[in-house]
C-alpha cells in the first residue's frame, strides 16, 4: 500500500463514517466514559508503542543499508587498483545487484530475496588478488576488500533480522479489537440528522483508523517507500556510471 493509496483509504472511510454517524439513529447515553477514557488510554499507549518501535527499527535498517552501500561504493572505486578491466568486472556485479532492487520498486529485496552478489565479488577478488607479485595498493585493497565482504554478510544478516522485528498477530488482533471499542464508543455520541456532530465523529473515526494505516505501514517498511533504499541504489549506480 503506497501513499496515494492510504490517503485514498482514509478518505473512503471518512466518507463512509460520515453517512453512518448522519443517518443512523445510534444514541447510548448510559455508556460509561470511564470505560472510553480508559479504551482511548490503552489504545494510545500501545500504538505509541508501536510506531516508538518501527521507527527504531527503520532507523537502524536505513542505518546499516548505508554502510552496505558506502562498503559497495569503495570496492568499485577501489578496484581501480587492478585496472579498467577488473574494475568493470566489479562494476557489472554491482550493477546487476542494484539494478534488479531499482527493477521490483522494492528495497526490502536487501535482506528477503536470494543474491549471489557476495559470492560473485568474493570469487572476482580471489582471482585478482591470487598472483603474488601485487603492488602496495593492490594489496590494501585486497585486505579491505576481503574486510568489506565479511561486514557485509553481516550487515545482511543484521537487515534479516530488523526485517522480522514485526509486530506479533496477536498485538494487531488486540489493536483491531481497541480500535472496534473506539469506533463504537464514538458512535454512540448522538449525531442522527446532524451535519457537524458527524464530521466531527467522522473525523475522529478516520483518525484512528489513519493511525492503524501508517503503523502497518511502518510494520511493512512501506512507509518511507522509495526515501532509503532505493535512493541509495540509484547514488551506487551513478557513482558507477560516473555521474557522481
Amino acid at each position: 500500500m503506497n501513499r496515494v493509496q492510504s490517503a485514498f483509504l482514509v478518505s473512503v472511510v471518512f466518507i463512509a463514517f460520515f453517512i453512518m454517524f448522519y443517518l443512523a439513529p445510534m444514541d447510548l447515553r448510559a455508556l460509561d466514559k470511564i470505560f472510553i477514557t480508559i479504551t482511548i488510554f490503552l489504545f494510545a499507549t500501545l500504538t505509541g508503542f508501536f510506531v516508538s518501535k518501527q521507527s527504531s527499527r527503520y532507523t537502524q535498517i536505513v542505518a546499516k543499508i548505508t554502510d552496505f552501500d558506502g562498503n559497495m561504493s569503495y570496492l568499485y572505486r577501489s578496484s581501480s587498483a587492478f585496472g579498467e578491466n577488473a574494475q568493470s568486472k566489479i562494476a557489472d556485479v554491482i550493477k546487476k545487484h542494484y539494478e534488479k532492487l531499482l527493477q521490483a520498486k522494492d528495497w526490502d529485496a536487501y535482506f528477503n530475496t536470494k543474491t549471489t552478489t557476495l559470492t560473485d565479488l568474493n570469487n572476482l577478488f580471489v582471482e585478482l588478488t591470487s598472483p603474488s607479485n601485487l603492488t602496495p595498493a593492490q594489496n590494501a585493497f585486497a585486505s579491505r576488500a576481503y574486510f568489506g565482504i565479511a561486514e557485509m554478510q553481516k550487515i545482511r544478516k543484521n537487515l534479516i533480522v530488523l526485517y522480522n522485528e514485526k509486530i506479533p498477530p496477536f498485538q494487531w488482533i488486540l489493536l483491531l479489537l481497541l480500535t472496534a471499542i473506539l469506533i463504537f464508543a464514538v458512535a454512540s455520541i448522538p449525531s442522527y440528522m446532524l451535519v457537524a456532530e458527524s464530521l466531527i465523529k467522522a473525523a475522529f473515526a478516520s483518525a484512528i483508523v489513519a493511525v492503524l494505516i501508517m503503523l502497518y505501514r511502518m510494520n511493512t517498511l512501506t512507509f518511507y517507500e522509495d526515501m532509503a533504499g532505493l535512493s541509495s541504489a540509484k547514488d551506487v549506480l551513478e557513482i558507477i556510471d560516473g555521474k557522481r
